[in-house]
């Protein structure tokens, strides 16, 4: 859900999602969330937090599920092109008796030519009660075209996810898959189409942002996003994106409503 944000000053971005299942004991959910980063010039260092909570409801008079997440990530910039990041994302759990505390730690690094090209590498550590995770996750990105055109100019994103998971409750313990985004810049308008391919459980993705820790299985999802800038320093974002899984023994439908409004200052 969180955004690219600006290298200058301070940004808050509130945010919130609606959740629909099909065909699956899960009946709805809700997720709400403010993010924020601050950019210290002089380091330079970028901070940014970003604190979530999420609802899902089951059918069949499940227990629903409570969780919160809290992350820290900070991003120090060397020679203009180098980016070094580490971080922490705790998750808190409750569903009935269940009560947990989770740990994913976070570590990368990037190099890029501003409006040109980028890539690098990060790798997270799960801390789950009972098992670990493990992923490294290499990406590349591309800008091209030109801002002032008819169609504007463009950005294409690869990123390749390698998982680990030291935990018999899934399918399997290695997962591969692909995350691809193509991103289309005209005037006040950004426009975003995304996709991911492959299987994955345990997923971290956005930079460590994210992190799919219900146990399911993905199997593929595909989405869209677009933003309005007015102002120069406000936008709002709305999205949809639709997952496909494995879990509890059948197949079922995820769709995910995202709307945000982001502020720099």
């Amino acid at each position: 859900i969180i955004a690219s944000i600006s290298l200058f000053g301070f940004d808050i971005m509130p945010y919130g999602a609606y959740l629909d299942y099909s065909n699956s004991i899960k009946n709805n959910g809700y997720i709400f969330g403010i993010y924020s980063s601050n950019f210290f010039k002089t380091i330079p260092f970028k901070l940014e937090i970003d604190l979530e909570h999420t609802l899902i409801i089951y059918k069949d008079n499940i227990k629903n599920w409570k969780q919160n997440d809290l992350t820290f990530i900070g991003n120090f910039y060397k020679r203009n092109n180098l980016i070094f990041k580490g971080g922490i994302h705790y998750i808190n759990v409750r569903q009935n008796i269940l009560k947990e505390d989770n740990y994913i730690y976070i570590l990368g690094v990037s190099y890029y030519k501003t409006f040109k090209y980028n890539f690098g590498i990060d790798f997270f550590y799960g801390d789950y009660k009972g098992f670990n995770t493990y992923q490294i996750s290499p990406k590349v990105g591309i800008n091209f075209g030109y801002y002032y055109s008819k169609i504007g100019s463009f950005y294409l994103e690869s990123t390749l996810n390698h998982i680990y998971v030291s935990n018999d409750k899934v399918l399997k313990s290695n997962y591969t898959n692909i995350d691809i985004k193509f991103q289309n810049f005209k005037g006040l308008f950004t426009t975003t189409l995304k996709a991911s391919f492959g299987k994955s459980s345990y997923k971290v993705a956005n930079g460590g942002f994210i992190v799919y820790n219900l146990s399911d299985e993905y199997k593929n999802s595909y989405g869209v996003d677009i933003s309005y800038t007015f102002k120069r320093f406000y936008s709002i974002k709305v999205g949809y994106t639709i997952n496909n899984l494995n879990g509890n023994q059948n197949s079922y439908i995820n769709n995910v409503y995202t709307i945000s409004y982001y502020r720099t200052f």
